[in-house]
């Protein structure tokens, strides 16, 4: 009969693997049980003793979870975006390292959890890419993450740093960004990223 501390022992042994991650099918294959209320029952026993956390239905964490990750979890089209994929390649300083901004198709979500919060942003179809699967997350190009940035900007989202003074225009391709820029249908908008692109550039140009 399998007993707490074994599936203490199974969680803990898996949990490196999943980076803190456990989907109810994980446990399924983990924790196998005879009836759906047994497992159940033990899932129950492992959030009584901390071990586990469940964040939304069928989707587990366990302490020092990785926030990337439970983000794709949650929504596995959804991709890492804006200042998360600009702080981690050094185009602007430091942000909150327990908040996640992910952008996928349909409507807006976001999850606030103990030691972190996901926001999920919607995004039109035709702006759904500029992205790669990496570690098996979908994550945005440091391009896509810039334009991505002024698109929610101009929609009115607040950022923790100033989109004029505070971004490093000169780590980003700029040909890309306006290849890229080729797929978007807001005139405002693109007439918006153009501008930014002369002034920063020009900027850069006589420092």
């Amino acid at each position: 009969m399998k007993t707490i501390v074994d599936d203490i022992n199974k969680i803990n042994q898996f949990k490196e693997d999943l980076k803190g991650v456990f989907t109810l099918s994980d446990l399924k294959v983990l924790l196998p049980s005879d009836k759906t209320k047994t497992l159940y029952r033990r899932l129950k026993a492992l959030e009584k003793e901390k071990i586990l956390n469940r964040i939304i239905r069928k989707i587990y964490v366990t302490k020092n979870y990785d926030l990337k990750t439970l983000s794709y979890k949650i929504n596995n089209i959804s991709y890492i975006s804006l200042e998360t994929v600009l702080a981690e390649n050094l185009i602007i300083g430091t942000i909150p390292s327990n908040e996640i901004k992910a952008i996928k198709l349909g409507k807006k979500r976001e999850y606030e959890i103990e030691y972190g919060r996901i926001i999920h942003l919607s995004i039109s179809k035709h702006l759904y890419f500029g992205f790669n699967k990496i570690e098996g997350i979908n994550i945005a190009t440091k391009e896509k993450a810039f334009l991505d940035t002024l698109y929610y900007y101009i929609k009115g989202i607040k950022y923790y740093f100033d989109i004029y003074s505070d971004i490093d225009v000169e780590k980003l391709d700029i040909k890309l960004i306006q290849d890229y820029l080729k797929r978007y249908k807001n005139p405002k908008y693109i007439k918006f990223v153009r501008r930014y692109i002369n002034e920063h550039t020009i900027s850069r140009k006589y420092k």
